[in-house]
């Protein structure tokens, strides 16, 4: 009796189901359609045909079990205006990302979200009359008129009722099958928003929440720059600020495999200075920006912002100051760098994402941007940031299929097939990467230009045999912080200033800690503040080689290089 009394109430409930599919086919594909159409193109861009079609199935069994459960518990009247408040809410954020999808490649997260909160009225006709053409407006409404016709026309759809009741069955099926595919393989899938508009608060409550953690920061940071000396000549000043590099993956340094073909070339030539002894301060990025572009160091007794940074000094000493990132707009781990964005002349981002969103977009999306600022250049000085996402997991979208070059079998390590993949991917990544280095000292290569490549630090990678891949601030290996320290200098550069590019060749073995580069920057450039100190200057003749690198209370060469 109690099998048969469970029997008929699983026949009632899959029964009202499927009344429901019946009654309401047209409010249950429109509702799935504004829910679904720009995730699934977004997982398209991706190359995930599988994943789209499996969250397809899964929404449209969420859709139709929620029809249901209103059609069993609310009256016809309140039926009725709750479908109408289900269809205006979910399409209140939909052309909105149907545009940033179509303009960014990207759904609308705390990046988005916080640009929209940060711009004002100039700042907002510029872009439209940058992105908002009559194509834009087309598209957007083509795309809301066909969402209006779905409407009106799948309201008086007449499918026969038995083959709607075999497509209920076939979703339905479909649904359960694809919940539990994605609840064992794509289990962190579901920790994301997956409906617009649930996409739009939770990335609106974020993007206060980085808003309010920056203006802190912008408020607190020293911007009175007092310059001692001035004598800057030098015409192109490059910062490419690379992420998550390990030397040691790099056939430059002497890594097995040759993923540093334009280095190596470059090297070759003798147009590069290679830095063999460098590490950096820390193994996360915003404590990294926190010392690269400051004064204050392991030795500094007050807070990162309550010391000058390099993008202020540069704009003190009249240059034109350029930020290009491929990183993160906003965001905790995108503020530091935000606010050296935002002190710059210029600054552009080839995506505007939070710190918690990873778009995938490749470094090479930067040359236009770069190609840009070099049309609007001082013809007098410039300094330029250009910040890449390098080889940052996950490494296979730091690189395009063609540059897939290196397979497990071409691991050494010691590992599992499956770890060795990643280690290839890491190698892509890197291969991936001396490209695009080559191709932005490519556009300085007829100019008076001084480039400097430093990453933020290091990436361990299953050396060594080891189970880590990644970067920690607590217990590093050296793998997390020794990174590649590049030089290259363009023709008219080493002509015009011979003993600054000797002294940049003769310091390439000197001990250094990336903390302290603004020094070193500045005696290139021949700026000083009272905070210039020629002892943290590598290429000055009174650089203390002796001092300890410390990396948290661990002294470097005596407890971290043998890690």
């Amino acid at each position: 009796m109690e099998n048969n009394g469970a029997k008929n109430a699983a026949l009632r409930i899959w029964n009202a189901i499927e009344e429901t599919f019946v009654e309401h086919t047209g409010f249950l594909f429109l509702l799935f359609f504004l829910n679904y159409f720009t995730m699934a193109w977004s997982l398209l861009l991706i190359r995930d045909e599988w994943l789209a079609l499996e969250y397809g199935c899964v929404l449209f069994l969420a859709t139709l079990l929620l029809t249901a459960l209103l059609r069993r518990f609310l009256r016809p009247n309140w039926l009725t205006w709750t479908k109408r408040l289900l269809i205006f809410v979910s399409f209140l954020p939909f052309p909105v990302e149907v545009f940033v999808m179509y303009t960014y490649k990207a759904l609308i997260g705390a990046g988005i979200i916080n640009s929209i909160l940060e711009t004002n009225q100039k700042e907002a006709v510029e872009f439209l009359q940058m992105y908002v053409t009559w194509r834009e407006v087309a598209a957007v409404a083509g795309v809301c008129a066909v969402v209006f016709l779905l409407w009106r026309v799948l309201r008086h759809v007449e499918i026969p009722e038995g083959r709607k009741r075999l497509f209920c069955r076939g979703a339905a099926a479909a649904g359960a099958v694809s919940l539990g595919l994605i609840c064992a393989t794509f289990a962190s899938f579901f920790a994301n928003p997956l409906l617009p508009i649930v996409r739009v608060v939770s990335a609106t409550s974020l993007a206060v929440e980085n808003a309010i953690a920056y203006h802190r920061l912008a408020d607190a940071i020293d911007t009175k720059i007092e310059l001692t000396e001035n004598n800057s000549e030098i015409k192109n000043i490059v910062f490419i600020l690379g992420e998550s590099t390990n030397r040691n993956h790099m056939h430059l340094y002497g890594y097995y495999l040759p993923n540093t073909p334009h280095l190596d070339e470059l090297q070759a030539k003798g147009e590069i200075v290679v830095y063999s002894d460098v590490i950096s301060p820390h193994s996360t990025t915003v404590e990294v920006l926190s010392e690269l572009f400051t004064f204050c160091d392991y030795e500094s007794e007050k807070p990162w912002y309550e010391y000058h940074n390099l993008i202020d000094v540069m704009n003190a000493a009249g240059y034109r100051t350029h930020w290009l990132s491929n990183q993160e707009s906003s965001g905790m781990w995108g503020n530091v760098a935000q606010l050296y964005a935002n002190h710059s002349t210029m600054h552009k981002f080839t995506r505007l994402r939070d710190s918690l969103e990873d778009s995938g977009i490749l470094d090479g999306e930067l040359f236009p941007i770069l190609d840009e600022a070099l049309r609007d250049a001082s013809p007098d000085r410039n300094f330029y940031v250009l910040h890449l996402m390098g080889g940052h997991g996950l490494y296979y979208n730091r690189y395009p299929y063609a540059f897939n070059k290196f397979k497990a079998e071409d691991i050494r390590l010691q590992i599992g097939e499956r770890f060795r993949e990643i280690v290839a991917q890491y190698d892509n990544a890197l291969y991936y990467n001396d490209y695009v280095v080559d191709e932005i000292i490519n556009r300085f290569r007829d100019k008076e230009a001084l480039v400097i490549y430093v990453p933020d630090h290091g990436e361990a990678v299953y050396d060594e045999g080891g189970s880590i891949a990644g970067h920690l601030e607590e217990n590093p290996d050296r793998h997390m912080i020794e990174i590649p320290v590049i030089f290259w200098a363009s023709k008219k550069f080493r002509d015009k200033y011979p003993e600054k590019w000797e002294a940049i060749e003769d310091a390439a073995d000197r001990p250094y800690r990336t903390d302290d580069m603004i020094h070193t920057i500045m005696e290139i450039v021949d700026i000083r503040t009272e905070e210039w100190n020629p002892v943290k200057s590598v290429i000055n003749d009174d650089f203390d080689a002796s001092r300890p690198r410390f990396f948290g209370d661990e002294n470097y060469d005596t407890q971290i290089r043998g890690k």
